[in-house]
């Protein structure tokens, strides 16, 4: 029995635009990557695969209708292999004659490998210097992609507190990594020293950092997620976008001097553990490339990997005693910073880390947290 295409967008955040019915036919299904804006749709009949949860495939994945592999980023070629997609649709703009990524490279290179490739041109797209698409094509459509960003946030006196932590904790010459967010940007903001940027994500902090004179070299990255600051940076050379297997690499990461990889999470645990992807059985995100950067720069020479979160979400403690998933385990962690102060993990074991992180916990949980540590078996 002949099963259906599957049609693989390859990072739909900066694709997607062309329903999976009009290139793969009826009743075919879909793989989807990072999506945070919505496609009218994904509102329909659609099935298949997500590796990336949470924003516009959070509805789609908690219906069933889709099912979240859960992978790291760097992993998603070995997916793909598995799930063998029929057709993959890449994100492209006009250069001349040529034909060239728009915002986001991504897994599209791997995805092309042993599919149909169609490219989705936006012709009034902006040319950010992303490489040209040089696998065979198969077929071309159009579609317009407006420019999406992420809301503005105003940094509260709680992230400024985290962001003062971070810095005091930056290497000299440092080269970081960050994702998206309003913690993130407000660390980024608050440099004063220039710093590299390799990160899988370019945002418009990136760009603004660059506008103060602090960004040390072109800043390297997969995908583009913000408006005139990145779209400006990366137009003038400022930035060079490229696929996951350069970005997400340990062995590229490994041969740059103090990479900082700041992540935050949903959870930490006693132990160090992160979870960045359910919280009471709901998915809000995919692991993305969280865990490769946090295990890159725990490596890396003179490397750094930073969880920073506040230590309450709506009421509730964000350091609990064991996380609901574990996404990065905690070998892959360096240093949990909260507003309360930093947790420094490295030379530590079990039950010394366990201590340091329920410091950093707000005052009113650090008891119950307590409690749960005397009530755990911890092994050095």
């Amino acid at each position: 029995m002949t099963r259906p295409p599957i049609v693989a967008y390859a990072d739909g955040h900066d694709c997607a635009a062309t329903p999976p019915a009009l290139l793969g036919g009826e009743g075919c299904s879909v793989v989807l990557g990072w999506m945070p804006e919505h496609r009218e749709w994904l509102a329909g009949p659609v099935v298949g695969w997500a590796l990336m949860g949470g924003y516009a495939l959070g509805a789609p994945i908690a219906d069933g209708r889709l099912r979240y592999v859960p992978t790291r980023l760097s992993g998603v070629p070995h997916v793909l292999a598995a799930l063998q997609p029929d057709i993959v649709v890449i994100p492209a703009v006009r250069r001349g004659t040529e034909l060239a990524y728009g915002r986001s490279v991504g897994w599209a290179p791997a995805a092309a490998l042993g599919a149909r490739v169609v490219v989705e041109i936006d012709e009034d797209g902006d040319d950010l210097g992303a490489p040209p698409i040089t696998c065979e094509i198969a077929r071309t459509v159009t579609a317009r992609r407006p420019i999406t960003a992420p809301p503005p946030v105003e940094a509260g006196e709680i992230d400024r507190a985290i962001a003062d932590h971070v810095i005091a904790l930056l290497p000299r010459d440092a080269t970081l990594q960050f994702g998206p967010g309003a913690l993130a940007d407000v660390v980024v903001r608050t440099i004063d020293t220039p710093v590299g940027v390799w990160s899988g994500l370019l945002t418009d902090a990136v760009g603004e950092l660059a506008a103060r004179g602090l960004l040390r070299a072109p800043a390297v990255g997969a995908y583009v997620y913000g408006d005139a600051p990145i779209t400006d940076l990366c137009r003038a050379g400022g930035a060079r976008l490229t696929a996951i297997s350069e970005t997400h690499d340990a062995r590229c990461i490994g041969d740059l001097s103090g990479f900082v990889a700041l992540n935050t999470a949903l959870q930490v645990g006693l132990d160090g553990s992160v979870n960045v992807e359910r919280v009471r059985g709901r998915l809000v995100a995919g692991m993305g490339g969280h865990p490769d950067f946090c295990a890159a720069a725990a490596r890396a020479r003179d490397g750094l990997s930073i969880i920073a979160l506040r230590s309450t979400h709506r009421g509730r403690t964000t350091i609990v005693r064991q996380v609901e998933t574990v996404s990065t385990p905690r070998c892959d962690v360096d240093v949990v910073v909260t507003e309360h102060g930093v947790a420094d993990l490295r030379g530590l074991d079990d039950a010394e880390r366990a201590h340091r992180i329920v410091e950093v916990a707000a005052p009113e949980h650090r008891a119950a947290l307590e409690h749960a540590l005397e009530q755990m078996e911890v092994h050095p």
